[in-house]
């Protein structure tokens, strides 16, 4: 018997059970009205409602038309948005280095180019030894494959191709193989965002100037001009053949899909350059494809793959809507879908190699003698080290272009405090929100506190829960946000409120009880490539949240304290929208000091992922925003 009560008596002491027997605050806080289940399917919805959808034209010569606008917006609207006319209209300087004579009736040239001013991409030319008139070309173009050009699937198809004398170029694709290093990962294109200047412009630029080395060639065919890649590669060669119309013939694999594919299955969402900002509010992937037409366009996907884009998820809505584009055009046999079973995996080996030959073939060399078969050549593959190129050690990278690009930001003067407001929501992209409460419990007696929950509507899009949490005597408001959800917070709730404060808590989008399950910067990044702002959503809710409750409670204005850095600029962006209306002062924790610290070696989009808003650097800064906060004078 003694055993067994002191057994009861170590369960209860265990650190766990007692925070929980001696803190009922804590278990008050843990309860609310909505979960985050509910807020997934709301940020689904949210993103699903705003997919551009392709709608097909009369006819063929009206869509040609409405392509052209699109392709129009989308450079100018994503791709090149804030860049300088010196990166978009740039040469890319080849500097050609070491030849490589095989022996097999094929050279490889080693090269390096800019992408823009001061980023080399590393490249080789592999060129048939007898060059005779014109010939096809092929810009090669890899994923996220750590040995990048030097990956052995991708040498085999440019000496496969070198082989039946066309012209390939290999790319070594940024963060990958020799461009490996922090400063090039793929989500670190936010920092150049943040300072108002396109990220994917790099991507973009390093293919296209790519492709200009390519029609440099004294024997390229401009005619007979094709792309192909996996995965990343896949991507770039649908965006840039879409967008360039000086590529003929496209062969993504396994690469890109429809947006609402990659909202229902998370491990085709990629990073960030695949979901820029506002491009779905343009053009989803789907129209891209569309944009090939006429041009002869093969999508290969794989029916087991083991990374993304598996074939039974996409074919319906990435291939099947395109179909009617082509029969329109009067050109249905230059649009074909491959599914590979062997090895189905997230490959670009033999089976589906033979199906790009093919149709290379098919579409390049209709009057001339075709081989549909892969030329065996594993004997000839070379080495990482020996197809290395040499690049300058000071190399540029996302981290070292944001860091110039920022130089002078934010910028002087803009105007009034009113034109300032104005500035910032359209950077935000702000919406206004008609706020009310779904529900309002009455209070509840926790340790002589009263505790209230509620539901915050937000317009049609959210519904977030909250808590008011007061003792006997009040004599101030306050609103408590935190990064880890104010459920986080029970000591400091517990503190104000023993010092005559009234404590209303929330959770904005993304934080909290209020962040769906999985990544979140993936979220993040599927509002605003669908053409809103995490940020300005969040700063959104947080002063419909102020205004509705200092009129519900009789509050007068409230204070805001916040925890984090992820809350302490909403909230600041929060004030500014605000104009002291409702707010009368922000109390932070943990802020970060400035937005230029975003654009650190060591910082990452993952880690705050709203605050890289699209051109909020520009303008404005924490000092500025803090300094909007106030009312006009």
């Amino acid at each position: 018997m003694l055993r067994q009560f002191g057994t009861l008596l170590s369960i209860l002491l265990l650190p766990g059970t007692l925070a929980v027997a001696e803190d009922p605050l804590a278990e008050a806080l843990g309860k609310t009205l909505v979960t985050s289940d509910v807020i997934a399917a709301a940020q689904r919805d949210f993103v699903l409602t705003r997919i551009t959808k392709l709608t097909p034209a009369p006819d063929a010569t009206t869509w040609q038309r409405e392509a052209d606008v699109i392709r129009r917006r989308v450079l100018d609207e994503v791709v090149f948005r804030g860049v300088s006319t010196e990166w978009r209209n740039g040469s890319p300087a080849p500097q050609w280095s070491e030849v490589i004579e095989t022996g097999h009736d094929y050279r490889i040239r080693k090269l390096r180019f800019q992408a823009v001013p001061g980023m080399w991409i590393p490249a080789l030319l592999y060129e048939p030894t007898k060059l005779v008139g014109k010939l096809p070309v092929v810009l090669n173009v890899n994923g996220h494959e750590s040995t990048g050009k030097a990956t052995d699937y991708k040498q085999l198809r440019c000496i496969n191709l070198a082989k039946r004398g066309m012209l390939a170029l290999n790319l070594e694709w940024v963060g990958m193989g020799q461009l490996k290093g922090p400063g090039y990962s793929h989500n670190h294109l936010a920092k150049l965002d943040l300072c108002g200047v396109s990220g994917l412009s790099v991507f973009y630029l390093a293919m296209a100037r790519g492709l200009d080395v390519l029609l440099d060639h004294a024997h390229a065919d401009a005619e007979r001009v094709a792309v192909t890649g996996l995965s990343g590669g896949g991507w770039q060669t649908i965006v840039l053949s879409a967008l360039d119309q000086r590529v003929r013939l496209a062969v993504p694999v396994a690469g890109h899909s429809a947006l609402a594919q990659r909202v229902a299955n998370t491990n085709s969402i990629g990073d960030l350059e695949q979901n820029p900002s506002d491009l779905a509010s343009i053009a989803d992937y789907v129209h891209l494809n569309a944009l090939m037409t006429p041009r002869p366009l093969l999508l290969i996907y794989n029916t087991k793959d083991d990374c993304c884009f598996v074939a039974s998820t996409v074919k319906s809505n990435t291939y099947d809507p395109v179909v009617r584009f082509y029969e329109q055009a009067g050109v249905r046999q230059r649009l074909a879908y491959y599914a590979n079973s062997d090895p189905g995996t997230h490959n670009y080996e033999v089976d589906n190699r033979q199906q790009f030959y093919r149709f290379l073939n098919r579409h390049f060399l209709a009057d001339g003698p075709r081989n549909d078969e892969e030329i065996p050549s594993r004997g000839e593959l070379q080495t990482a080290e020996t197809l290395r190129v040499a690049i300058p050690a000071d190399n540029a990278d996302f981290d070292s272009l944001a860091a110039k690009a920022a130089v002078a930001l934010p910028r002087g003067d803009l105007g009034s405090k009113v034109q300032q407001r104005e500035q910032l929501r359209g950077i935000l992209r702000a919406p206004h929100y008609e706020t009310g409460a779904d529900r309002f419990t009455g209070p509840t007696t926790v340790n002589g506190l009263e505790v209230r929950r509620f539901v915050l509507r937000f317009g049609e899009d959210w519904s977030l829960p909250g808590v008011v949490v007061q003792g006997a005597q009040v004599d101030r408001s306050v609103l408590l946000l935190s990064d880890g959800g104010f459920a986080s917070e029970v000591a400091r709730i517990r503190e104000l409120v023993e010092s005559g404060a009234r404590v209303v808590a929330l959770d904005p989008l993304l934080v909290g009880v209020a962040k769906p399950p999985g990544s979140l910067y993936q979220k993040s990044m599927l509002i605003a490539t669908v053409g809103e702002r995490a940020l300005g959503i969040q700063a959104s809710q947080i002063v419909a949240s102020s205004r509705f409750l200092s009129r519900v409670l009789v509050a007068g204005r409230l204070a805001i304290e916040s925890h984090g850095p992820r809350c302490g600029l909403a909230a600041r962006c929060a004030a500014a929208l605000d104009g002291a209306t409702s707010i009368n002062a922000v109390h932070t924790h943990d802020e970060l000091a400035s937005l230029k610290s975003l654009l650190l070696p060591d910082a990452r989009y993952q880690d705050h992922p709203e605050a890289y808003c699209f051109g909020l650097l520009q303008s404005f800064d924490v000092a500025q925003l803090t300094e909007l906060a106030g009312a006009e004078e």
